[in-house]
């Protein structure tokens, strides 16, 4: 099992994607009391050297606490939507530690925490008091920065999110983002999706997104890709669903824009540069 711990971490703390977007990942998996009214949101603080991370999910449940303390344990395995899911070894939320020492969750009627230098320190829960005020009916993280953190460079990662990351996710409609830097306020930005427009085609609709006060509009057409070859990182996934967004004006004309490459989260800028061919009737 340590043999396993090891040769899983290195492959993490090699992987060139930014911990903040396995965390959208993680939140965009979770289980959510739509019925009620609420809006899948995220939500990303970072304050002097803390990070937080809120999510109005349904809350942790025991297996949860159990999967979180695992590796090569996850509780996506069988929900039937394999094919959706994009999570590798459930270990995405273990790439907190590439920035943070010691990680509080705070869900439910569960407060703990790991310390990453501490034995079994990433996966063995130590019970405690939530140090900060809890936000009643979110799952929160919280992240204290360890001394080689770059701050700098998590300002700017969390300053690059922007909401195109949106149309690529299954439930995620909110993403709220707020720094501050000695107790004054430098970022607060809101990403949102806003309801889907369907064409009288059934593998087109048009997504429209809110940054702050600006709206964006695309057409996405969509294709399942079938019978998929064998991936051991993937097993039993036979299915995915492919996506292209093409940017267009309020009236639905084609704009002609760069655009990056996603793997429902952002990959690179190839240098792409499409545009729906004709507006559809």
């Amino acid at each position: 099992m340590f043999t396993d711990w090891i040769s899983v971490s290195d492959e993490l703390y090699r992987q060139s994607t930014h911990f903040l977007l396995e965390i959208i990942q993680n939140a965009d998996d979770n289980a959510y009391d739509t019925s009620s009214g609420i809006t899948p949101t995220l939500e990303i603080s970072l304050y002097g050297d803390y990070l937080r991370v809120d999510c109005n999910e349904s809350g942790f449940a025991p297996k949860h606490v159990e999967a979180i303390c695992k590796v090569g344990s996850s509780t996506k395995t069988g929900m039937g939507n394999a094919a959706r899911y994009v999570g590798e070894k459930g270990i995405g939320f273990k790439s907190v530690f590439k920035v943070a020492d010691v990680v509080y969750i705070n869900s439910r009627d569960y407060s703990f925490k790991f310390e990453k230098n501490g034995p079994l320190g990433m996966i063995a829960p130590i019970w405690c008091d939530f140090p900060a005020a809890a936000n009643l009916g979110h799952t929160t993280i919280l992240m204290h920065l360890s001394h080689d953190c770059n701050r700098g460079d998590l300002q700017r990662e969390i300053r690059l999110l922007d909401s195109r990351m949106l149309i690529f996710l299954r439930q995620l409609r909110r993403i709220n983002i707020r720094i501050e830097i000695a107790g004054s306020t430098t970022l607060s930005r809101s990403l949102s999706r806003l309801p889907d427009v369907l064409f009288p085609s059934d593998s087109a609709s048009v997504i429209s997104l809110q940054q702050d006060s600006k709206i964006f509009k695309y057409i996405v057409s969509k294709h399942r890709a079938k019978e998929l070859p064998f991936e051991s990182k993937r097993e039993g996934v036979h299915e995915s669903q492919i996506l292209l967004a093409f940017p267009v004006t309020e009236t639905l004309e084609p704009k002609l824009e760069q655009q990056q490459v996603y793997a429902f989260l952002p990959v690179r800028d190839y240098g792409l540069q499409v545009c729906f061919p004709m507006k559809p009737s």
